[in-house]
Parts: C-alpha cells; structure tokens; sequence
C-alpha cells in the first residue's frame, strides 16, 4: 500500500509498504480517507518546528472506516466511518487517573512521535476510535482534531469579550465555539483572507493587526467595556506583547500556537495587572468526543474551512500549495 513520507525538509517521498497484519487486541486497523495538514505539520516540512523533525509518517488530524477490529467494542464494528483521537495515553499514570490525560507521563501522539495516517490503512488503540453516522462526510473529519484544540482552548470561557489573534484553522474553530460559548468575538489576523473568511463565520468584529489605531477601534467597538479574554494562536513577542496591552486587569490570556522558539515576556505589567496566563495544549477524549458531535449535529461551519484536497499521490503539490497560497485546511485523500 502506498505511504507518503516526509524524509527530509521540504522532500516528500512515496513508499510502498505492506499492510497491517494480524493486529494486537486492543487495536483497530482503519482504512484512513482523508488527513489533514496541519499547521504544525508544515512547521515540520519546513524545518521550523522546535520538537519534531524529518524523517516522519504526518498526519494527526484523520478519519475513515474500520477494516477490522481485534474484538468488538459497541459500538465499533467493521465498515463504520470513523474518526481518530491521535493523543494516545497510559491510562495508570498520575494524569491519567486525574482526568488529564492529555497530559500522560508517557503520551504518545499519532503523526508526532508515532507514525501518523498519511497512508491506506494505519493501526491504532480502538480506544481512540469515535464512531461517526454513516451520513457524515469523511472529507471533513480532519477537522474534528483541530475542533477539539479549539474546545480545550476555550473551557471556562463564556459570556465575555474574547480576542482571537491568528485566523488559521485553529483560530476560525476556536471563533465558532466561542460563539457557541456566548462571546462577542473579535478576530485578527495579518492577511485578508482569514479575515473575510472570519466574517463570514459571524465575528463581531475582525481587524487587522497591522492596524495603527487597533487598540482604539477596539476600544470603540467595546464601548466602554474590556478585553475580558484573548487566545494567541500565533505566540510570537509581537501578539503577546500586544495580547497583555489588550486584556483588562485580572483578565485572562491562553497561548494556543506553539512559537518556533522562545521569547521575553514583561513580566511586570503580568504582575501589576494581575493577568491569568495559561497554556492550552491537546484536549481529554471528552472534549474529542465534543468536538466531534459539534461537527455531526453542524453546530460549527466546516465547509468554508476545506479549502483543497488532493490525492495522496499528489501530496508534494499539497505542501506545496499550502506553504504559497492563501488557504485554511489542504488535505490529502485516499482514492483506493
């Protein structure tokens, strides 16, 4: 079966290798229809990536069908479309036992350290699998990893005054549920295209960093009211800074993006306005499970978000066309 590898920086090359064999119990083998690139995963073809590197098998955010399963476990059977929890966890660790299992002293992440799903047929731990109704569209479940991502990132966060800075995939999911959430929403970006497209995706507001007078236009539209909550999808000197002029005293800040290195901080205005700064990082198989009822009962807009597939044969020209042209989510789909 066909596998596409990154090897190196920017060189993707396509192996044939065998299919899975007899599988463990515990284990599922999925017949894999569609993956998404990531925005970590361009980081990574890009050399920019400061915790993985080429070689690597990619593909963390993936859906398809189950071709086998070791046992059944309802409601998992043969042939039902699926999608993949990618965070793998011990289960027994303190984390683990604690409700935070994304956070396991021995977690394994599929596309990460483990081989991910840009491939025909890929093995994972069926306790990852969450069963999708044979109406949803496969071309759309790698868009549920990333939903997940943006549910995390926006617990505890209802009914206030958000700053979303960065309108990639992660930045326009984390919009919708905000909005699910009850917050007035203002959304910025650098480029133009995200920008309109969070428009269309009903932000309150949507501005463009570049700005001179954003902070006034912000003010302004709040009318007297603060920045009660900002999530940095970037995380960069530039947005945080910007992040702690923005947010009220005593409010909150959760950095989503993870920067290619990092950056000094003002500390003492943190301090002296009391700022709450937390890190958001992967999701529990509860918020997975979420994120995916949000996508099968369309309480968030996926269909604005696809911008272009490709067939895994193509995945070069996928890189490609995602690294030099204005886009949200470029997957690849197994045609076989």
């Amino acid at each position: 079966m066909l596998q596409v590898k990154l090897n190196k920086i920017k060189e993707i090359v396509y192996e044939q290798i065998d299919r899975p064999g007899k599988i463990r119990d515990g284990e599922a083998v999925i017949k894999v229809h569609s993956v998404g690139i990531c925005g970590s995963d361009m980081h990574v073809y890009l050399g920019k990536n400061p915790v993985l590197s080429p070689p690597k098998i990619q593909g963390h955010e993936f859906g398809g069908t189950i071709k086998s399963i070791s046992k059944p476990i309802k409601p998992l059977k043969e042939g039902i479309k699926v999608v993949i929890n990618p965070v793998v966890n011990c289960g027994s660790c303190y984390y683990c036992r604690s409700g935070i299992e994304y956070l396991c002293e021995k977690q394994s992440v599929i596309g990460g350290d483990l081989e991910g799903a840009m491939k025909e047929e890929i093995v994972v731990p069926a306790k990852n699998v969450v069963p999708l109704p044979d109406s949803f569209d496969l071309m759309y479940a790698p868009l549920i990893e990333p939903t997940s991502v943006a549910v995390h990132s926006v617990n505890g966060i209802s009914n206030s005054n958000v700053v979303i800075i960065g309108l990639g995939t992660i930045g326009l999911l984390i919009q919708q549920v905000c909005k699910l959430n009850g917050n007035r929403v203002i959304a910025i970006d650098v480029e133009d295209y995200p920008i309109k497209l969070s428009q269309k995706l009903g932000s309150d507001l949507a501005l463009n960093l570049k700005d001179a007078d954003i902070s006034g236009r912000i003010e302004d539209f709040l009318g007297g009211e603060k920045v009660d909550a900002v999530l940095d999808n970037v995380d960069s000197f530039a947005t945080f800074k910007f992040a702690i002029n923005v947010v009220k005293k005593h409010g909150k800040i959760v950095l989503v993006g993870i920067p290619p290195k990092n950056f000094e901080v003002n500390v003492i205005d943190l301090l002296c306005k009391e700022i709450l700064v937390t890190g958001s990082y992967l999701y529990t198989d509860a918020e997975f499970r979420t994120a995916a009822q949000y996508a099968v009962k369309n309480k968030i807009k996926l269909e604005p978000l696809l911008t272009k597939y490709f067939p895994f044969e193509k995945a070069k020209e996928a890189y490609e066309f995602k690294m030099s042209t204005p886009s949200i989510k470029v997957t690849l789909v197994n045609n076989k």
